[in-house]
Formats: structure tokens, C-alpha cells, sequence
């Protein structure tokens, strides 16, 4: 019994060896071919490629004359500024202003500091030219699904479901947001991702230094690593919108 006991004892060891050599091999295999994927992603996105996943949460319109600009806020950045993506939305919308193709900027958020994203961008926009008297805020909106439903409630301005309507926000944003004006009824909105006058003084493509010391020196940041890391911070932030988007959607807000 003793003999038996130890033959099965070994065998059970045996097994468990082999079976635990598997399990190495395939993990080591998986990894292999993880670590190649994530070389190759790397060396596409160091060249200029992209992950693909942008077009799906992508959504641009051509602007066309409208009844207001409405800027959705992206978030503060460190001393309560906008973030670059910020910064991009509210220039698109003083560029459109300037083109005249809408009379008014709603800036429209709230956020969690001691002063909202509204009022925040608003003053960024002045200082990019925009006069005070376009300017209406919404300060209360929490998140994209508030947007449209806050603007109908504006008391400065008329908005309703059927208002032409310019809605500013980054690329990847666009696609949310919308999904969400349209689920909250709005037939005649627009998405803008990017623009600049025409001709105006307000196009900073236009501007020209007034130090006669200054010279372009040609400075290229597109080397390998910022291309790597502007292109997985894309990868990023499309998958974090297709994973929101897919929120919203269960929650009956998209």
C-alpha cells in the first residue's frame, strides 16, 4: 500500500509538473506575441499611423450660417486654464464668430473648481478677440448628456429643439456629443471639430511677430517619441469615448 501510494503520489507530481510547463509555455507564447503587437503598434504610431479607432467616435459637418455657436467646455488644466483641447474649441468658435457665421458663443459647463469651465473659457475667448457682448454661459452643464438639455433652459438667448445650432468640441468628443443632442430632440445641429476664418485679424495663421529680431528657426516637434505619444493618447481617448458612448447608450442618454 505504501508502494502504491508513493507511485500515485509521484505520478500526481509528474502530472502537476507537465501541467505547469503547459501553462508556462502558453503564457510565455502569449506574452511573445503580445510584446511583438505592442512593438509593432509602437513603431506604427512612431511613423504616423493611427490605431483606427478615431473614426468611430469621430462626427464633423461643414459649418454653415447659424442662430448660435455653442462651445461645449473640455475640462481645466493646471492655474485653471483650458486644456490644449480646450484651447482648440475655443478658438474654432471665435473663428467662426469672426466669420460670421453666428452672432453669439454659449460656452457651455460647469465643473468642479471655485469658477466654471464657462466662465473660464470665456475669458480665454475674449482674449483671443471675441467680444464680451457675443458671450452667454451655461454654467451649470455636468456632462455631455446636459448640454443640450441646459440650453433650452438659457434665459439670454432662444434655443429650441429646431435652432441652428454650430456645437464646438474636439474630434474625438464629436461623436458623443452628437448622439446626445440628438437624443435630446435637436434636428439642426452641426458639429464643428476645427476652424479658422477666412480673413480676419483674429486668424492666428495670420499673425506675424513684431519683434524684428525674430526669426523661424524651423523647430520640428514631430520626432518618433512625441508621435508616439500624441498617437496613444489618441488610442486612449477614442477608447475611453466608444466605452462612454456605450454608457450612455444603457442609459438611455445617447
Amino acid at each position: 500500500m505504501c508502494q502504491a501510494g508513493r507511485a500515485l503520489s509521484d505520478n500526481a507530481a509528474v502530472s502537476n509538473l507537465f501541467r505547469f510547463r503547459t501553462l508556462a509555455r502558453v503564457a510565455g507564447s502569449a506574452l511573445a506575441v503580445v510584446g511583438t503587437a505592442v512593438i509593432l503598434f509602437s513603431g506604427w504610431l512612431m511613423v504616423g499611423g493611427s490605431s483606427g479607432l478615431e473614426r468611430f467616435v469621430t462626427e464633423s459637418d461643414v459649418p454653415r450660417p447659424s442662430r448660435a455657436i455653442v462651445c461645449l467646455t473640455g475640462g481645466l488644466a493646471g492655474h485653471a486654464l483650458p486644456t490644449a483641447e480646450g484651447w482648440d474649441r475655443i478658438y474654432a468658435a471665435v473663428q467662426l464668430l469672426a466669420d460670421g457665421l453666428a452672432p453669439t458663443i454659449v460656452f457651455s459647463g460647469g465643473g468642479a473648481g471655485q469658477v466654471s469651465e464657462a466662465e473660464v473659457y470665456a475669458e480665454a475667448a475674449r482674449w483671443l478677440g471675441c467680444p464680451p457682448d457675443a458671450v452667454v454661459l451655461d454654467p451649470v452643464s455636468g456632462n455631455t448628456a446636459e448640454h443640450p438639455r441646459n440650453l433650452l433652459r438659457l434665459g439670454t438667448v432662444a434655443i429650441r429643439h429646431d435652432t441652428p445650432l454650430l456645437v464646438v468640441t474636439s474630434p474625438l468628443h464629436s461623436k458623443r456629443a452628437a448622439l446626445c443632442f440628438r437624443k435630446s430632440g435637436f434636428t439642426n445641429v452641426r458639429l464643428v471639430t476645427s476652424y479658422e476664418a477666412r480673413r480676419s485679424p483674429l486668424a492666428r495663421s495670420q499673425k506675424r511677430s513684431e519683434v524684428p529680431s525674430f526669426a523661424p528657426n524651423g523647430k520640428d516637434y514631430g520626432d518618433p517619441l512625441n508621435r508616439l505619444r500624441w498617437g496613444l493618447n489618441d488610442a486612449i481617448f477614442a477608447l475611453r469615448e466608444l466605452i462612454a458612448i456605450g454608457v450612455y447608450r444603457y442609459r438611455g442618454q445617447a
